[in-house]
């Protein structure tokens, strides 16, 4: 998928890091909605088509890890960052996203996640399904897969 289509949902409490994000992903092609919430941003989730999301982890009132779960259950396609300023995260904490990332990770790490969530989206449900398989269930065992 093109950068210069791609629109991507960016969520996070701190505007700081919101607004950081947003200029590094226009800067780098992509269109940025944003929203401070989780309820903000499951608005904008119903409201506007997008390709991707990147949600922090650890904010008031709904998680990071709630929202993506929500935005799963309305459009299961659309592929989800979790980013989060803390350690891994249990497993349970990620079962509805895609990618989860360290905040402390650099920009290009971002983009370079980012580009692959969108290049697995647009591969045919049973390239994905496979893929995911794979990493679910060999991944821990094989390395290289």
């Amino acid at each position: 998928m093109s950068r210069r289509k791609a629109t991507i949902l960016c969520i996070d409490d701190h505007l700081s890091g919101l607004v950081g994000r947003k200029m590094l992903l226009e800067q780098n092609g992509y269109s940025v909605l944003e929203a401070t919430g989780g309820q903000e941003a499951l608005k904008l989730f119903r409201k506007h088509p997008v390709d991707a999301v990147v949600v922090d982890y650890q904010m008031p009132g709904m998680n990071g890890d709630i929202v993506a779960e929500k935005m799963k259950k309305m459009r299961s396609r659309i592929p989800i960052m979790l980013l989060s300023a803390y350690g891994p995260l249990p497993e349970r904490k990620l079962k509805s996203v895609d990618i989860f990332l360290s905040k402390s990770q650099s920009p290009d790490a971002l983009l370079s996640a980012l580009d692959q969530m969108l290049d697995t989206q647009s591969k045919p449900f049973f390239m994905r399904w496979l893929e995911h398989w794979k990493r679910r269930n060999l991944g821990a065992e094989n390395p290289s897969v």
